[in-house]
């Protein structure tokens, strides 16, 4: 088709380069980013606090004016760009690296610049998903691993994702129509794989004639096998709550925002 352009969903920088030109357009009314930032702010006391998958910086930089030390982690550099376009990012310590190997990642710059602290963080966090794009179990196990290891005693380990449907429910493909203005129009297909627990898919975008692919793929956890897979890495559950302002979880909670600690309380 003349004027397409095709995505290629890359190991580990695929969402951020497929997604960061229109990030910010598409989701940012979609979070509830204050609730968020008081949330995390309690958590992380003096700090430091390390983002995973830190993005254009929704909740980076307002942590920052805080007065928090920010590390700001992401395989994106095109996320990254979008970050240090923003007011006050130059506050938040930009590190480009998976968060697969956060441990890793996180050593080799504070090797490197001496900024960025090397371990003793008060809080590491993953929203809206964002864990989930680590499409492999062996990824999400080591990422975990990872920041048991940089967490200080009693720090706190923060994961916001989305409950699963019963697989038995989830069609092995759908096409939905996400989004429709006066210009363009946005079609989601995905492929659901049970027994792996993937989901693949596009974004389909139709603009002036053109096709863009917006790919992207995502492995989910139930809450059970997110607790287990936290255990295995030296964190424990502390809280989990629906959302950001702590509503309580239960059976009808489509989402979850789960606290694991390391070591001993302090």
């Amino acid at each position: 088709m003349p004027g397409q352009t095709v995505g290629v969903l890359h190991d580990a920088d695929g969402y951020g380069e497929a997604f960061a030109d229109v990030y910010d357009d598409w989701y940012g009314s979609s979070f509830d980013t204050e609730g968020a930032v008081a949330a995390l702010a309690a958590l992380a006391g003096a700090g430091p606090v390390l983002e995973l998958g830190v993005g254009t910086g929704r909740l980076a930089i307002p942590l920052a004016a805080h007065g928090l030390t920010v590390v700001g982690l992401d395989a994106s550099a095109s996320m990254l760009e979008r970050l240090a376009a923003k007011p006050g990012s130059d506050a938040v310590l930009a590190v480009a690296g998976d968060m697969a190997d956060a441990s890793a990642v996180v050593r080799a710059a504070a090797a490197r610049g001496g900024v960025v602290p090397p371990r003793g963080y008060r809080l590491a966090f993953s929203a809206y998903n964002t864990f989930l794009n680590l499409h492999t179990e062996a990824a999400q196990q080591r990422c975990l691993e990872g920041l048991a290891a940089l967490l200080a005693p009693g720090g706190a380990a923060v994961i916001e994702a989305f409950v699963p449907a019963d697989p038995a429910d989830v069609p092995r493909t759908s096409l939905d129509v996400a989004k429709v203005t006066t210009d363009a129009v946005v079609l989601t297909a995905t492929e659901h794989d049970a027994a792996s627990q993937v989901v693949t898919g596009q974004h389909v975008e139709l603009r002036d004639g053109q096709v863009r692919l917006r790919p992207w793929r995502v492995r989910y956890l139930t809450t059970d096998q997110l607790d287990a897979m936290a255990a295995d890495a030296g964190l424990h559950l502390d809280a989990r709550w629906s959302d950001w302002r702590g509503t309580p979880f239960d059976d009808d909670s489509d989402t979850h925002v789960s606290v694991y600690r390391v070591g001993s309380s302090q």
